[in-house]
């Protein structure tokens, strides 16, 4: 007859002490993580204090609102869209076009650049990532994009409009689109 030892139940410990060091590591330095960061999500936005020319953008944006009986407001929920890696690091400030049929839709981002030439890159930056394949299947299907430059700023505004609560939001792009220079998206 053999003799089985017992496991040590110190060894155990360390085992399993390890195994969740090691996996706690490896969480740090991102391994598994998505390789791009462009999907959405509610993390935050670079933290800065919306700029001069946010300012001036968000006033200008809530006039054209405004001319079409819509309120604009900072959301109650955080918000990041999907962006391409032009508008990652951007300064930005999200705000929500006041839509009373879809109180979860209607977000707007202002993005804030050193000058108008580099906010004119990112934007074709953006529309050419949103009419690409890794951009376009972040959105549902038919989800129109609305990028308007103003000055050294972007404004994106993206909506699906057969699938939106309220049917206004279209009336809503169609009063964001006369600010501004267009970025048109798509082929």
């Amino acid at each position: 007859m053999t003799r089985r030892s017992r496991p040590d139940p110190a060894a155990a410990r360390i085992s399993l002490v390890g195994a969740v060091l090691a996996a706690t590591l490896l969480a740090a330095c991102g391994i598994g993580a998505p390789s791009e960061a462009s999907s959405a999500s509610i993390a935050p936005a670079p933290s800065q204090s919306a700029s001069a020319s946010i300012e001036v953008t968000r006033s200008a944006v809530e006039a054209a609102l405004k001319a079409s009986e819509f309120g604009l407001i900072v959301p109650q929920t955080p918000f990041r869209p999907p962006e391409s890696p032009a508008l990652i690091d951007a300064a930005r400030a999200v705000y929500q076009v006041v839509l009373s049929d879809d109180p979860a839709g209607g977000y707007l981002v202002i993005y804030d650049f050193p000058d108008a030439t580099s906010a004119r890159a990112a934007g074709l930056t953006q529309a050419a990532w949103l009419a690409s394949g890794p951009g376009s299947v972040n959105f549902p299907p038919g989800t129109t994009h609305l990028i308007r430059q103003f000055g050294n700023t972007l404004v994106t505004f993206s909506y699906p409009p057969q699938a939106s609560p309220d049917a206004r939001v279209v009336k809503a792009a169609d009063a964001l689109a006369t600010m501004g220079l267009p970025i048109p998206v798509g082929p």
